[in-house]
């Protein structure tokens, strides 16, 4: 589990920046540097506060292992960079279906060095047939806005087991979705809003198989898509936007 989770601790530091051909201290920025290696990584306002992976990683890691349920680090939607990381967990006892494969509950952490992002966490799933990430953005979010404000690693085990309450709801929108034909609109919005990359791909899916019948369908050409040919840095957010286009 070491192994797993050595590449996003590495030491961050905070050190004075100096502007001008003068080389006169400024109070206003601040520079973001990796110890390990000396790299720059961002310059940022005085009143940006650096939290560092290990202050995020370290605690959840504790916090996971007070858990009755198992877990283990899942690398399928994982990834770290200088700049920004995103760490999934998944609960293999956790799961649902949905006629075709098993869907396990997964949370995905956030955290950033060059304010793209703060500190996130969000859940969503795995599909276990093709590794198909998926985040319940709109599904979730009510539930998250009124029970988990204020949510951090001390009350994992709260939220992990109130948001498997919150299956069923989930299911149900699935059904919902396996019950709807995709509209134009639907798809029209599908390439404004995540591309035309993408929905080419979609169509050529159809070409090669047959027209998605229905929403599920379509969703899960997409989700495809973005879990593995988009980039691991871009994943989640269209993870996100396919969240809201398709409500789930």
């Amino acid at each position: 589990m070491t192994s797993d989770i050595a590449p996003y601790l590495f030491p961050v530091a905070e050190y004075p920046v100096s502007i001008g051909q003068t080389n006169r201290p400024t109070s206003d920025y601040k520079a973001i540097v990796r110890q390990d290696n000396g790299k720059l990584i961002s310059i940022q306002r005085k009143t940006y506060k650096l939290v560092p992976n290990s202050e995020v990683i370290k605690p959840l890691l504790a916090q996971l292992h007070k858990l009755d349920t198992s877990w283990y680090i899942d690398t399928s939607h994982s990834f770290v960079e200088s700049e920004k990381m995103r760490l999934q967990v998944t609960f293999p006892e956790l799961i649902f279906h949905d006629g075709r494969s098993d869907i396990a509950l997964s949370l995905f952490i956030h955290n950033s060095y060059d304010s793209s992002e703060g500190i996130r966490m969000m859940f969503g799933a795995i599909r276990g047939i093709c590794k198909n990430g998926m985040v319940f953005g709109e599904v979730l979010s009510k539930f998250y806005g009124k029970h988990t404000q204020g949510f951090d690693v001390r009350n994992l085990r709260q939220v992990l087991e109130s948001t498997y309450d919150k299956i069923p709801v989930i299911k149900h929108r699935i059904e919902a979705m396996q019950n709807t034909r995709p509209s134009n609109e639907l798809r029209a919005d599908i390439q404004k809003k995540i591309g035309k990359k993408a929905m080419n791909y979609v169509e050529q899916q159809e070409s090669e198989s047959r027209k998605a019948q229905n929403e599920w369908i379509l969703y899960n050409f997409l989700t495809y898509f973005i879990s593995h040919i988009v980039q691991q840095r871009m994943r989640a957010h269209y993870q996100l936007q396919v969240s809201k286009l398709f409500k789930l």
